[in-house]
């Protein structure tokens, strides 16, 4: 069953070109008044192999661990500040526990537009401070501020065992790929003064796929941090909310497909008004909404070529599978006018 939706989901690049494409006019480029309102999906698009079977066993294991946990601190990716949080948290973890809500990757985003927007939409929700980090420059303000304010959750929180357990343990919890064995890391060099890894980390969703021994991150007092896998929502089924991930690298690619991902993108830069990929990708006539339009011109200007086996020969062909990941890169590498996805869910508060 599970290999059959993977099969579906991978047809051949030229037929998910022609899927992809819209009903346009091919004689010339779409203006942005001919750009689609709506994105979507192909039809049995199977969500399912997003949430793999580890995610469900892994966050039985961190709900068996809240007996001896004080305080849940869940990060979360800049980019997509409103999208992907996964409710589960919430309803099953830190609903009895104090809750510290962390936006990691702050340098991918422009803060002086965003902050303000972001915090006031969480204060609407009764959280009233949001702890900035970006784990990859190690920022000593940052951590340090996101120390004091672990260390006031977990004073102000009465326990019943409080006499015996003097120590402190901490649960970081989020996403795949949002930063979490970073920022465990990042405050264990800070507080103690380590440079080695305590844990694993990647730039890659999945590096962390169990539950971790805890880790030693203060002395005084003495506080302990769990790092756990990074666990989706099980039932998602936004397209738009999917592929934002996805363009984030929070998903394996292995549950998605390229060019869906970059024909979402393509989508909501044209809709948000975001034109720097037609320079970046040196696209004549102006903006264009076909993603076919758009890989072809990439292989042209960078001339990506590549040989195929059709039939018993090989001929040489457009590299459209390059030019997808390209394409996709432009966001990745910080290279587009504009890097929130949600900016449009932001609006009433900017």
């Amino acid at each position: 069953m599970w290999k059959r939706g993977l099969s579906t989901l991978r047809p051949s690049t030229e037929m998910l070109l022609r899927r992809c494409s819209t009903s346009q006019s091919t004689s010339a480029a779409p203006t942005v008044a001919e750009a689609r309102e709506e994105f979507a999906l192909p039809k049995g698009y199977d969500f399912r192999i997003w949430h793999p079977m580890h995610m469900s066993v892994q966050f039985k294991k961190m709900e068996g661990k809240m007996r001896t946990v004080d305080l849940v601190v869940e990060v979360h990716d800049a980019r997509i500040p409103l999208t992907g949080r996964n409710p589960m948290f919430f309803e099953q973890l830190y609903a009895v526990r104090p809750h510290v809500l962390v936006m990691n990757k702050m340098d991918l985003i422009d803060m002086k537009r965003y902050k303000e927007p972001i915090e006031a939409y969480y204060q609407e929700r009764g959280i009233q401070k949001i702890l900035w980090t970006d784990c990859k420059r190690r920022l000593s303000r940052a951590l340090a501020d996101l120390r004091d304010s672990m260390l006031l959750a977990l004073r102000n929180e009465p326990r019943f065992n409080r006499t015996v357990k003097t120590e402190y343990q901490v649960m970081i919890v989020g996403i795949p790929n949002v930063g979490k064995s970073s920022l465990l890391n990042s405050l264990r060099g800070a507080n103690l003064g380590h440079k080695h890894a305590a844990v694993q980390e990647g730039a890659r969703p999945g590096v962390t796929i169990r539950v971790q021994n805890r880790v030693r991150i203060l002395d005084r007092p003495i506080t302990y941090v769990l790092d756990t896998p990074g666990v989706l929502p099980p039932y998602q089924h936004n397209a738009e909310d999917a592929m934002k991930l996805a363009i984030c690298d929070l998903v394996l690619e292995s549950a998605t497909n390229p060019l869906y991902v970059a024909d979402y993108l393509l989508f909501w830069l044209n809709r948000t008004r975001d034109f720097s990929y037609v320079d970046l990708c040196k696209i004549e006539g102006g903006p264009c909404d076909n993603i076919n339009k758009v890989l072809l011109r990439i292989c042209q200007a960078e001339n990506l070529r590549a040989n195929r086996m059709i039939g018993r020969d090989i001929e040489e062909r457009w590299d459209f599978d390059e030019a997808t990941k390209r394409f996709i890169q432009l966001f990745r590498t910080h290279k587009l006018k504009d890097h929130c996805l949600d900016k449009e869910l932001l609006l009433p508060y900017m």
